[in-house]
């Protein structure tokens, strides 16, 4: 919300992506190892106590969205898998939600498949994978298991979820691009609800899975891609505006626990509204990772100062999921923002606004600020080049649909 005088600074557009190419065949010896494998990145995961993860190795440390990378994983049998058992791949972003099925993306398969695997095997499991074009997630987590029809093999050692998925593997992807200086203002589709909303957090309603994303945001100074990655997105009905964040973070710090404290000096996400886009009555609202929010009003620029009209109350309904802990000092990996603003808030001020239509056009921006152990950083949509949020003119476009 402030001056930053230090401004450094889940996922496909729909949950249902697969990548089902069948991969060309591998011969028995390229699958079937002579000695047990030393994989660059070890692993310790047992299914069932039948078969071990014993690692991978990764053709690049950090791939990139639209090109091919290859994954190997070796895997020593203890006993036979049973017939009808295969092995599966999972692929899921930041916030856990699966993206990609790679369970046939498998050269092994032909040459020696899971049934005939036997005591004392090693196998070399190779595949070659590319994440979508559309992809926005900062992380790519793989999990992996064993199913025959219904049935899974439990995870009997390592990391893993309630589906019986065993956790191997969370790389960084490559995510951003500079914008030059001379950019034009980023422009953002607001579609209508279609569906219903439950303002929980989780953004697993086909609705936001389908809404288009600001992509990840920039340096709020240099519009150089972000040290951290974080995207928002927007809905709207009859009644309310509807925003989500979804941030990557791996030191969640928020010691605020009251409405209208200075959220923005730890971790929070701020929109700021410019409805009739003409520089007056604007609003600004922010969410931090334990979900206390801050919202004021301010007639112009910065005026009144220093806060604005801090009696404002927006009437959000905000829920945040995080994957961590704030403030614990225990290893985090960011949270998921959803909130619902109606638009009888914002018919305040002078001018004050009426609820868009087909076509309307609010000047919005997004900013989120990331603490550090020592510092802080921040990323935006469109980034103002200064070190001040309110600079109303670069404010991006949010059309209606």
């Amino acid at each position: 919300m402030r001056v930053i005088t230090v401004a450094f600074l889940v996922c496909c557009t729909s949950s249902a992506c697969t990548e089902r190419k069948q991969p060309p065949a591998a011969r028995r010896e390229d699958v079937v190892l002579a000695a047990a494998p030393a994989p660059a990145h070890p692993l310790d995961l047992s299914f069932d106590d039948k078969v071990d993860l014993l690692g991978y190795d990764l053709d690049t440390p950090q791939p990139a969205p639209g090109v091919p990378f290859k994954l190997t994983w070796y895997w020593r049998v203890r006993a036979p898998l049973g017939d009808g058992v295969q092995v599966f791949t999972h692929v899921a972003d930041m916030n856990g939600v699966t993206l990609l099925n790679l369970d046939a993306q498998r050269a092994m398969r032909v040459a020696y498949p899971e049934a005939s695997w036997r005591a004392g095997d090693f196998i070399r499991d190779q595949q070659v994978i590319t994440l979508p074009e559309g992809w926005i997630s900062p992380l790519a987590v793989f999990y992996l298991g064993f199913y025959a029809g219904a049935r899974r093999f439990d995870v009997t050692r390592g990391p893993h979820d309630a589906e019986r998925r065993g956790q191997a593997l969370r790389v960084p992807v490559a995510l951003g691009t500079s914008l030059p200086r001379d950019a034009p203002l980023p422009e953002l589709k607001v579609p209508r609800l279609k569906g219903k909303l439950t303002i929980d957090g989780k953004l697993d309603e086909p609705d936001w899975n389908s809404s288009p994303t600001t992509g990840p945001m920039v340096q709020t100074r240099t519009g150089g891609p972000g040290e951290f990655f974080a995207m928002a997105r927007m809905l709207y009905d009859d009644s309310r505006l509807y925003v989500a964040f979804g941030v990557s973070d791996d030191y969640l710090k928020s010691t605020f626990d009251s409405t209208d404290d200075h959220l923005w000096e730890q971790d929070t996400v701020e929109i700021m509204f410019d409805p009739d886009e003409d520089g007056r009555n604007y609003f600004e609202l922010q969410v931090s990772p334990r979900g206390v929010h801050f919202d004021t009003r301010y007639d112009s620029r910065r005026n009144p100062r220093p806060f604005g009209h801090v009696d404002w109350d927006s009437q959000v309904e905000a829920k945040v999921v995080a994957q961590g802990t704030a403030n614990d000092g225990a290893a985090d990996h960011g949270y998921t923002v959803e909130l619902a603003v109606p638009f009888a808030a914002f018919a305040t001020g002078d001018p004050p606004a009426s609820p868009p239509k087909p076509g309307t056009i609010w000047r919005i921006n997004f900013f989120v600020m990331d603490a550090r152990e020592a510092g802080q950083r921040a990323v935006g949509w469109s980034p103002p080049r200064v070190g001040d949020f309110h600079i109303l003119e670069k404010f991006g476009r949010a059309q209606f649909q």
